[in-house]
């Protein structure tokens, strides 16, 4: 009885220690940057696999594979991403380089490299601190896969309309074969392999009873497993797909309002925070582009604007505000195209742009450096025509993102800002001080950024302010002794 009384007792520590668990898990998926790959599309070193290749048909493979990912570890990391999201590596019919016609869920994609090739990823990922995460797809597979001649395992098919999914049947999760085959392969994944999670494929076209049970299951193989949701058509994303256990979940409206926004100079950055609150401050992946949309940089070309100052602004949004950046293979370039076979080339990786590969390491450091950025609280300050102001704040820090997707220079006032401080630049340099009013004026160049942090106002540096002085009026004396020295000799 003393026995069972002591482990009454501990129930509420074991309660307790499982939500501190939950919460610290909760905090690592917020605090990611990931890095979407498709893997067919993304860089091709293992030639000797390329036997359906066509670079020049935008329906066949174009060679990308999984020890072209290895090789460009290194470059990822430099950029700032903490984990890479593949699209689906599962053995697929013949043309499946997407990776959605799937004929066997417990092979590797011959085209795409081994089970050991993956094995080798994960491993040399880890070792630079990048979790691997793959994309998992419940709902439909291939006409040849086993299962889809029997009616019990299948449902009539409603996605012949979307993008490579005319040559799959859907599978019926009710039937209890379907339900244990698709738990075991998530199972050998997970084992075989040691990625850190999945990204669920179309969660809203997943039936519920199904999709948690899926939740749940893989969290009590790995209960520190990362997910990830991708939703196909958000008018179908009720509260209960949002409550079923996904940290992370894909919202199309919040790029929309995004790329409406920043590829339409003079329209304020404020219009996609309101989004967000119509969304009912709804936090997930927050991406500007990806395999299925037209590529921001074309949005951007199309509006008449410059594709490296939008893309910073973007990318300060994206890395600033609540939810975890989700950027699209190439963005680093960036890339540009609107047809199929321009979204899904293969990446250019030597028409990189140097000033945008710096910015994406600079901002990727900046979010690393402030916790608050990934778990703070989030308002809107102020805005002054097509400038707008955000901040981020705990009780410990706070930080304020000032972007002008205006025509011309502007500023907003700023009030809430402790006593004796000062906003100190972080993209810029720029340090703005208190004035007369007590308010805090920032200003910004048309379609520029800045985050600012709030640090001790340390005054006008005079030392500084003297040494410039100093080696100014050395110049001087020098060019006049120059001068006085040219005229004896001319005379």
């Amino acid at each position: 009885m003393k026995k069972l009384a002591t482990l009454v007792l501990m129930i509420p520590l074991l309660l307790s220690w499982t939500d501190s668990i939950n919460a610290e898990e909760s905090d690592q998926v917020k605090e990611q940057v990931i890095y979407s790959i498709f893997v067919d599309r993304f860089n091709n070193i293992d030639r000797s696999r390329d036997k359906q290749v066509d670079i020049d048909d935008p329906n066949a493979y174009h060679g990308g594979d999984i020890q072209g990912i290895i090789d460009k570890l290194d470059y990822i990391k430099e950029l700032g991403f903490t984990t890479i999201s593949l699209s689906p590596i599962m053995e697929n019919s013949p043309n499946g380089y997407h990776g959605y016609w799937i004929e066997d869920y417990f092979k590797v994609e011959e085209e795409f490299g081994t089970l050991d090739d993956v094995k080798t990823l994960v491993e040399e990922a880890h070792d630079r601190g990048i979790k691997v995460i793959l994309e998992f797809v419940p709902n439909y597979v291939s006409e040849n896969h086993q299962f889809a001649d029997d009616s019990s395992k299948t449902k009539p098919n409603t996605t012949a309309d979307i993008l490579w999914l005319d040559g799959t049947v859907t599978l019926n999760q009710e039937n209890a074969e379907v339900k244990q085959m698709l738990l075991d392969a998530a199972d050998f994944w997970l084992k075989e392999t040691g990625i850190d999670g999945y990204q669920l494929h179309a969660i809203e076209q997943t039936s519920i009873p199904f999709l948690k049970q899926f939740i749940d299951h893989v969290k009590e193989v790995k209960p520190d497993i990362y997910l990830t949701g991708s939703v196909l058509n958000p008018d179908k994303l009720s509260d209960e797909y949002l409550d079923a256990g996904i940290p992370l979940i894909e919202y199309g409206p919040m790029q929309e309002a995004m790329v409406n926004v920043l590829t339409n100079v003079g329209t304020p950055p404020s219009d996609i925070y309101k989004k967000w609150e119509e969304s009912g401050k709804r936090t997930g992946l927050l991406y500007i582009d990806n395999k299925f949309t037209d590529r921001f940089t074309r949005e951007i070309v199309e509006n008449g604007q410059n594709p490296l100052t939008t893309w910073k602004l973007a990318l300060a949004y994206l890395y600033t505000a609540p939810g975890v950046p989700f950027i699209y293979q190439g963005s680093e370039i960036p890339m540009d195209g609107d047809t199929q076979e321009e979204i899904q080339r293969l990446v250019q990786f030597n028409n990189s742009d140097p000033d945008l590969h710096d910015f994406f390491n600079k901002i990727a450091a900046i979010r690393k450096q402030f916790p608050v950025l990934s778990h703070g609280k989030f308002e809107l300050v102020d805005s002054n025509g097509a400038m707008s102001i955000f901040k981020r704040y705990d009780e410990d820090t706070t930080i304020f993102i000032a972007m002008n997707n205006d025509v011309g220079t502007k500023s907003v006032f700023v009030e809430d800002v402790p006593e004796g401080m000062q906003l100190t630049g972080l993209l810029g340099d720029n340090i703005v001080r208190k004035n007369e009013d007590g308010k805090y004026k920032i200003g910004l160049d048309r379609e520029s950024v800045e985050i600012f942090i709030t640090e001790k106002d340390k005054g006008l540096n005079w030392m500084y302010i003297t040494a410039v002085v100093g080696v100014f009026l050395i110049f001087v004396l020098f060019i006049v002794a120059l001068s006085v020295k040219h005229r004896k000799r001319s005379q």
